[in-house]
Protein backbone atom coordinates (compact mmCIF):
# COMPACT_ATOMS: atom_id res chain seq x y z
CA UNK A 1 0.00 0.00 0.00
CA UNK A 2 3.01 2.56 0.92
CA UNK A 3 4.28 2.07 -2.70
CA UNK A 4 1.13 2.34 -4.16
CA UNK A 5 0.71 5.82 -2.80
CA UNK A 6 4.40 6.58 -2.76
CA UNK A 7 3.07 6.23 -6.48
CA UNK A 8 0.32 8.07 -6.96
CA UNK A 9 1.96 11.10 -4.69
CA UNK A 10 4.80 10.49 -7.16
CA UNK A 11 2.40 11.13 -10.26
CA UNK A 12 -0.03 13.79 -8.61
CA UNK A 13 3.64 15.37 -8.48
CA UNK A 14 4.74 15.64 -11.92
CA UNK A 15 1.31 16.52 -13.17
CA UNK A 16 1.10 19.48 -11.10
CA UNK A 17 4.42 20.26 -12.07
CA UNK A 18 3.21 19.93 -16.08
CA UNK A 19 -0.26 21.79 -15.26
CA UNK A 20 0.98 24.84 -14.70
CA UNK A 21 2.01 25.43 -18.65
CA UNK A 22 -2.26 24.72 -19.16
CA UNK A 23 -3.42 27.12 -16.81
CA UNK A 24 -0.88 29.92 -18.31
CA UNK A 25 -3.17 32.32 -20.32
CA UNK A 26 -1.68 32.58 -23.54
CA UNK A 27 -1.21 36.00 -25.18
CA UNK A 28 -2.35 35.48 -28.76
CA UNK A 29 -5.44 37.22 -29.43
CA UNK A 30 -6.44 40.36 -30.32
CA UNK A 31 -7.11 43.04 -27.79
CA UNK A 32 -9.19 45.90 -27.11
CA UNK A 33 -8.01 48.92 -24.33
CA UNK A 34 -10.45 48.77 -21.77
CA UNK A 35 -12.18 52.04 -20.30
CA UNK A 36 -10.48 53.98 -23.36
CA UNK A 37 -11.34 57.80 -23.34
CA UNK A 38 -13.68 59.00 -26.05
CA UNK A 39 -10.84 60.61 -27.53
CA UNK A 40 -8.23 57.66 -28.17
CA UNK A 41 -8.11 53.94 -28.68
CA UNK A 42 -5.58 51.52 -28.71
CA UNK A 43 -5.60 47.57 -29.20
CA UNK A 44 -2.98 44.93 -29.91
CA UNK A 45 -3.08 42.16 -32.07
CA UNK A 46 -0.35 39.37 -30.70
CA UNK A 47 0.57 35.85 -31.67
CA UNK A 48 3.00 33.55 -29.11
CA UNK A 49 4.73 30.94 -29.80
CA UNK A 50 5.88 29.02 -27.00
CA UNK A 51 8.04 31.58 -24.76
CA UNK A 52 8.39 34.31 -27.57
CA UNK A 53 5.40 36.68 -28.62
CA UNK A 54 4.91 39.42 -31.99
CA UNK A 55 2.38 41.56 -33.21
CA UNK A 56 1.42 44.61 -34.18
CA UNK A 57 -0.20 47.58 -32.47
CA UNK A 58 -3.28 50.25 -33.45
CA UNK A 59 -3.22 53.43 -31.52
CA UNK A 60 -5.65 56.16 -32.38
CA UNK A 61 -5.39 59.76 -30.88
CA UNK A 62 -6.58 63.07 -30.93
CA UNK A 63 -10.31 62.38 -31.76
CA UNK A 64 -8.77 60.07 -34.73
CA UNK A 65 -6.68 62.99 -36.12
CA UNK A 66 -3.63 61.21 -35.70
CA UNK A 67 -3.57 56.48 -36.74
CA UNK A 68 -0.94 54.93 -35.85
CA UNK A 69 -1.18 51.41 -37.32
CA UNK A 70 -0.43 49.68 -40.43
CA UNK A 71 -2.75 48.35 -42.66
CA UNK A 72 -0.61 45.89 -44.08
CA UNK A 73 -0.51 43.78 -40.73
CA UNK A 74 3.24 44.56 -40.56
CA UNK A 75 4.74 44.14 -37.15
CA UNK A 76 6.11 47.01 -34.55
CA UNK A 77 6.20 44.41 -31.53
CA UNK A 78 8.68 41.70 -30.72
CA UNK A 79 9.74 39.80 -27.59
CA UNK A 80 9.89 36.89 -24.72
CA UNK A 81 7.59 35.84 -22.22
CA UNK A 82 8.49 34.33 -18.38
CA UNK A 83 8.88 31.11 -17.08
CA UNK A 84 5.47 31.37 -15.62
CA UNK A 85 4.04 32.53 -18.47
CA UNK A 86 1.93 35.70 -17.09
CA UNK A 87 4.60 38.11 -18.01
CA UNK A 88 6.18 39.34 -21.48
CA UNK A 89 9.05 42.27 -22.25
CA UNK A 90 8.36 43.58 -25.63
CA UNK A 91 9.80 46.23 -27.75
CA UNK A 92 7.72 47.93 -29.43
CA UNK A 93 8.00 50.50 -32.62
CA UNK A 94 5.58 52.93 -34.21
CA UNK A 95 4.24 53.48 -37.70
CA UNK A 96 5.65 57.56 -37.41
CA UNK A 97 9.20 56.41 -37.00
CA UNK A 98 9.83 56.08 -33.42
CA UNK A 99 11.59 53.33 -32.33
CA UNK A 100 12.70 51.26 -29.48
CA UNK A 101 10.16 51.65 -27.30
CA UNK A 102 10.08 48.88 -24.37
CA UNK A 103 6.74 47.61 -22.65
CA UNK A 104 5.70 45.08 -20.17
CA UNK A 105 2.82 43.09 -20.75
CA UNK A 106 1.26 41.49 -17.97
CA UNK A 107 -1.85 38.81 -17.65
CA UNK A 108 -3.72 39.91 -14.63
CA UNK A 109 -8.09 38.00 -13.73
CA UNK A 110 -8.46 37.81 -18.22
CA UNK A 111 -7.11 41.17 -18.90
CA UNK A 112 -4.10 41.96 -20.24
CA UNK A 113 -2.17 44.97 -19.02
CA UNK A 114 0.50 47.30 -21.22
CA UNK A 115 2.79 49.77 -19.36
CA UNK A 116 5.64 51.27 -21.20
CA UNK A 117 8.64 51.24 -19.48
CA UNK A 118 11.01 52.98 -22.05
CA UNK A 119 9.36 55.48 -24.50
CA UNK A 120 10.47 54.96 -27.98
CA UNK A 121 12.72 57.92 -29.59
CA UNK A 122 12.72 59.20 -32.91
CA UNK A 123 9.75 59.68 -34.15
CA UNK A 124 6.01 60.50 -32.79
CA UNK A 125 3.64 57.57 -31.32
CA UNK A 126 0.47 57.35 -29.67
CA UNK A 127 0.06 54.27 -27.53
CA UNK A 128 -1.00 54.77 -24.34
CA UNK A 129 1.75 54.65 -21.21
CA UNK A 130 -0.51 52.02 -19.53
CA UNK A 131 -3.42 50.28 -20.25
CA UNK A 132 -5.82 47.52 -19.48
CA UNK A 133 -7.04 45.82 -22.32
CA UNK A 134 -9.86 42.96 -22.66
CA UNK A 135 -9.75 40.03 -25.33
CA UNK A 136 -12.47 39.92 -28.13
Amino acid sequence: MKIANRIFMGYLLIVGFDSTSVFAQSFSGEWDWNNAPSSRAFSLALAQRENHINGQYCAVAQNGNKTDCDDEKNENITGDISGNGQFATVSFSSFFGAANGKAELRMRDGHLIWNITRMPNGGEFYAPKDAVLDRH
